[in-house]
């Protein structure tokens, strides 16, 4: 089956080649022999604590026959690659040995700011550094080493790409792990990218339909409302789904987000509206998996199970349940059987229910999984000079020029000593450019710093003609941003580790090189280009409101 992903490398024929390997007669005979027990347990996907084979754990695979779990480094399974091997391979044997289809390992390994195994694996900056590239060939390959990676070590899903378009700058859970503020760049990339990751045999989801990117509310707290039109949801939100779905991605995640052009009451995950679009309208014959049933959207109106049976029926396959915060994982078996009795009792029709097991179980014929073909052995995956070079690649093509450092490189390369402020949180970045950039003295800042933090900064600025900072979306922390204004604008120059939004708030800032992120290779980059030795490459992927469109982007220090 592994030779079969290694053919898919041509985006026109990956439809293709997908939907000729979907052995629906196989599926429908595995279904007829399975339990009503069996099928509801196909439709779960689980979160669980520890990094071993508890008890619970177990459970969840022998007695609920679960479809699929989830991993998290916040619940403590991920600690090493070689750990996740070994508990993947465990998971996967206990499910042989009750006689159940092996399941669905999944992750959410985005890059850049969600990367849930960091340790071991090959690091990138993520979507949007990727964005400001514009580069598709380097999409797809940093796709690619991802999904090899983490087929090693036996994880068959990956939710991911991101293909919300960030058309709202002060959008609080999307922002860099968008590709950006197009839909167009969102689409090629979105579509570059679940090409990598099908190539290596590994299951790629695109998330969050019908798009999360235009909202000011974080779905893990609340119900946000999208209020686009459906004139402006056909323009800007739907078409990388549309590229997504020629690209023969096999999973789509929803959103929990309210979007009345398409549903006045229920937000995308619940309603058959939206949902029966992606199916009837976009055609979209995979897996839809809900985003987590336990975020803050849906507690408050619905409730865990509530919703869970509504999102069913409105037309998702999968439920994922995963470690929301307030959330236990001994909540499982009680959904479970909330589940069943639906099922009993007609709320949740048969019918319905085979229509969901039939994609899951082709799915994972796909991966070559089934009753009776089990995963090969896992490994930590290995580490490869070629893959750090992609990495390096990819942080190079990203950072981004702003505005002019004329300036300020000029005091760095006139050996002068020059304060750079960093969150003390993050400080690790800090000193590896300090490090780098020999001239820089570095100073830790709290992240919430206090009027005698600022205070301290200010004595030792004094009257420095340029002061360089580090920041990280510093819109969403008033304190921070109240230290750069103090400093005064005109001699700050801004090292943006995360979005470049925080230039809206100081449109006067003397200079700005937006980085997306803060991992080794992209601090190194970083440093080069202060010490003139390379040139910035990247372009704005996002529209700054006032300052500059989206493509903007100075290739030369003056």
């Amino acid at each position: 089956m592994k030779k079969i992903w290694k053919c898919c490398l041509c985006f026109l024929v990956l439809p293709v080649l997908i939907v000729a390997f979907s052995p629906s007669g196989a599926s429908a005979s595995a279904i007829s022999n399975m339990s009503l027990e069996e099928k509801v347990g196909q439709i779960m996907m689980c979160f669980f604590e520890g990094s071993s084979l508890s008890p619970h754990l177990e459970r969840v695979i022998t007695e609920m026959k679960a479809g699929g779990v989830i991993l998290y480094s916040s619940r403590g399974n991920i600690r090493t690659t070689e750990q996740v091997a070994e508990l993947v391979e465990k998971i996967q044997k206990k499910a042989a040995m009750a006689n159940s289809w092996p399941l669905f390992i999944a992750v959410d390994q985005e890059g850049g700011l969600v990367n849930r195994i960091n340790e071991g694996t090959t690091l990138f900056p993520g979507n949007m550094a990727l964005g400001a590239s514009g580069d598709e060939r380097l999409a797809a390959r940093v796709a690619g080493i991802m999904a090899e990676e983490l087929s090693a070590m036996g994880i068959n899903v990956n939710f991911a790409p991101v293909v919300d378009v960030n058309n709202d700058p002060r959008n609080p859970i999307i922002g860099v792990r968008s590709f950006g503020s197009s839909p167009e760049l969102v689409s090629r990339l979105g579509r570059a990218m679940i090409s990598g990751f099908l190539e290596k045999g590994v299951l790629p989801c695109a998330k969050h339909f019908p798009g999360h990117g235009n909202t000011g509310i974080d779905s893990h707290t609340g119900l946000p409302v999208i209020s686009s039109s459906m004139q402006d949801l056909n323009a800007t939100e739907l078409p990388p789904f549309r590229a997504a779905i020629e690209a023969g991605v096999p999973m789509i995640m929803t959103a929990h987000v309210l979007v009345p052009a398409l549903d006045l009451e229920r937000p995308g995950t619940l309603s058959p509206n939206i949902l029966g679009m992606l199916r009837n309208e976009m055609g979209f014959s995979g897996i839809i998996v809900t985003d987590s049933m336990g975020m803050g959207a849906l507690e408050k109106g619905w409730g865990m199970i509530r919703a869970a049976i509504e999102a069913f029926n409105a037309g998702a396959d999968i439920l994922l349940f995963g470690a929301d915060r307030g959330h236990l994982e001994d909540e499982h078996p009680m959904v479970f059987k909330a589940i069943l009795e639906a099922c009993r009792s007609g709320v949740i029709s048969e019918t319905r229910l085979d229509e969901s097991v039939e994609r899951i179980l082709k799915a994972k014929a796909r991966l070559g999984l089934s009753l009776h073909k089990r995963p090969s052995g896992t490994t930590a995956p290995r580490k490869s000079a070629s893959k750090e070079l992609t990495a390096a690649e990819a942080a190079s093509k990203s950072i981004t020029l702003v505005r002019n450092w004329s300036k300020a490189t000029a005091q760095l390369r006139s050996g002068k000593k020059t304060l750079l402020i960093w969150p003390g949180e993050k400080i690790a970045a800090g000193k590896q450019l300090a490090s780098l950039c020999s001239n820089f003295s570095v100073v830790s800042v709290p992240e919430k710093p206090r009027k005698e933090d600022i205070q301290a900064v200010l004595e030792k600025a004094g009257s420095a003609s340029v002061i360089f900072a580090g920041e990280y979306d510093s819109w969403k922390n008033p304190d921070w941003m109240e230290l750069l204004k103090t400093l005064g604008e005109s001699r700050l120059f801004l090292l943006s580790a995360r979005s470049p939004y925080a230039l809206s708030s100081l449109p006067s800032t003397g200079g700005s090189l937006v980085l997306y992120s803060d991992i080794p290779s992209v601090i190194t980059s970083a440093a080069a280009i202060l010490n003139g030795t390379t040139l910035p490459l990247g372009k704005l992927p996002v529209d700054l409101p006032g300052i500059h469109s989206a493509g903007w982007g100075l290739e030369k220090i003056d």
